[in-house]
């Protein structure tokens, strides 16, 4: 009795620091995004749940973003998507493929209205190919 009074302790610690090792979708994505195709355009992701597209430096719309394991007629427990809303209420959604992995810079999504893939890149001197 005495051990499974040490061991359940020791479990809810180990899970506590592992669980600090991983950064959530929800604070990788955060920051300023460059297209890889054009980078004059720019997403930026702040904490408060809203993304601001740019294009040349010129805000073209903003949008409230969420991230889930659903977006409209897709879902899936082991893929997480963002969900963009419009001012109207109208949802967009992308598939997420990665996020900064491993610190490399790169944010891969697919477009799942025309299943475009979308690379941005975090670093404007990034360089990657297609």
């Amino acid at each position: 009795m005495k051990k499974l009074l040490f061991i359940i302790p020791l479990l809810f610690l180990v899970s506590a620091i592992f669980a600090q090792d991983q950064d959530p979708s929800s604070r990788r994505i955060l920051g300023s995004w460059y297209s890889n195709t054009n980078r004059s355009i720019k997403w930026i992701f702040t904490q408060d749940g809203k993304v601001y597209n740019y294009n040349n430096d010129i805000m073209k719309v903003m949008y409230k973003y969420t991230i889930s394991h659903s977006c409209q007629n897709y879902s899936d427990e082991s893929t997480e998507f963002v969900t963009l809303r419009d001012k109207d209420g109208d949802e967009f959604c992308f598939k997420i493929n990665g996020i900064n992995e491993n610190k490399n810079g790169i944010l891969l999504l697919t477009n799942l209205s025309n299943m475009e893939p979308l690379v941005f890149v975090n670093d404007l001197n990034l360089k990657i190919t297609q």
